[in-house]
């Protein structure tokens, strides 16, 4: 399938959207365009390329730091010891109707590669991404997502490895 990725606006209809999990689809129609407007988080919206009426998916993107002290001791090396930089992705969620369809890999490859261009301009060590359970946990892990000394369900991907992997695929 052919996708698109476009910041959230104000026609696109959201109140199709269910990924199945109440607080996911709450956010993308009550909160995700309020968000946006006040430059909080940014939402970016899966499209089936020429069909714009209805989402496969979407993903939020904000800035954030972590904690030096939670940062397993393998991405710690070489860090100074204060909070390190991040991009957090706040949110992921695929439409019940593109589940198991690669909408999800999709969303994460396009967040991922906007981590990378963000990096060349910004302060940005690592992808930051909390699991909503051990579903999304185990999502992340499987691309090389590793979770943070005491605090499980949030996740980190450097954005060295990043760049290394996309270098290997363009």
């Amino acid at each position: 399938m052919n996708h698109v990725f476009e910041k959230i606006s104000r026609g696109v209809n959201r109140q199709d959207f269910d990924c199945g999990v109440d607080s996911l689809n709450a956010y993308l129609k009550k909160y995700a365009w309020q968000n946006f407007k006040k430059n909080v988080g940014v939402t970016i919206l899966a499209f089936e390329r020429g069909k714009r009426n209805k989402i496969l998916g979407y993903y939020t993107v904000s800035m954030a730091q972590i904690d030096f002290k939670h940062l397993p001791p393998e991405l710690s090396k070489g860090l100074p010891r204060y909070p390190v930089p991040a991009m957090r992705i706040g949110r992921l969620a695929v439409d019940r109707s593109a589940q198991a369809k690669g909408v999800g890999s999709a969303l994460l490859r396009d967040a991922l590669r906007k981590a990378v261009i963000l990096s060349t301009e910004v302060g940005t060590c690592v992808v930051l991404v909390d699991a909503i359970n051990e579903q999304a946990k185990s999502f992340y892990e499987h691309y090389g997502f590793v979770a943070l000394e005491d605090l499980p369900s949030a996740l980190v991907l450097p954005v060295a490895t990043i760049a290394q992997a996309y270098e290997l695929s363009e």
